[in-house]
């Protein structure tokens, strides 16, 4: 009995490989796009061509113009407004929203954490570590426009008299 020698296992893997890569090349080529073809439109006072505006589109708006926020406020003594200790700034102005971008705080090391709180935020900014005076740190958070930001302090030990310093930094957004 005579036998047709056949490929192996690994020649019919390599071969199906092979194949289906020709497959897929041609298949890709023939679904990529056309480069697009330049059109040419010419129009004299003879033969005008009619547009339609819909609407007004600013291809270029001018950027919003950032009005730099900075806000200090302080109580010199915590052991006189403890349990809780609030410092209120000023009301965001009318036509404006207030964007805190980055917070810094004297806190001593008793207080573990401030809560910024106003138009409906709270935000908790804790100390980087437990014997650390101060904060430092990154926000995002808004205020619209006649929104009272407040900083919450929970001071505890009443017998301690920390001074309690609170800076806001940010921007105003004009409303429109």
């Amino acid at each position: 009995m005579n036998f047709v020698p056949t490929p192996g296992k690994t020649a019919r893997a390599v071969l199906g490989a092979l194949a289906l890569q020709t497959l897929c090349l041609v298949w890709t080529s023939a679904l990529a796009a056309q480069p697009p073809e330049q059109v040419t439109v010419i129009n004299g006072p003879a033969s005008p061509v009619p547009v339609a505006v819909s609407g007004t589109l600013n291809v270029n708006p001018a950027p919003q113009v950032l009005n730099p926020y900075q806000e200090m406020k302080s109580i010199s003594d915590s052991s006189t407004c403890a349990p809780h200790c609030i410092i209120t700034f000023n009301a965001v102005p009318v036509g404006k929203r207030l964007v805190i971008t980055h917070v810094t705080s004297q806190i001593g090391t008793v207080i573990d954490a401030f809560v910024i709180e106003g138009n409906g935020n709270t935000i908790f900014i804790p100390k980087a570590y437990p014997t650390a005076g101060v904060i430092s740190a990154p926000v995002t958070t808004y205020f619209e426009a006649g929104s009272t930001p407040t900083a919450r302090f929970f001071a505890q030990d009443t017998t301690q008299h920390t001074s309690l310093i609170v800076t806001f930094v940010g921007y105003f957004v004009p409303l429109k």
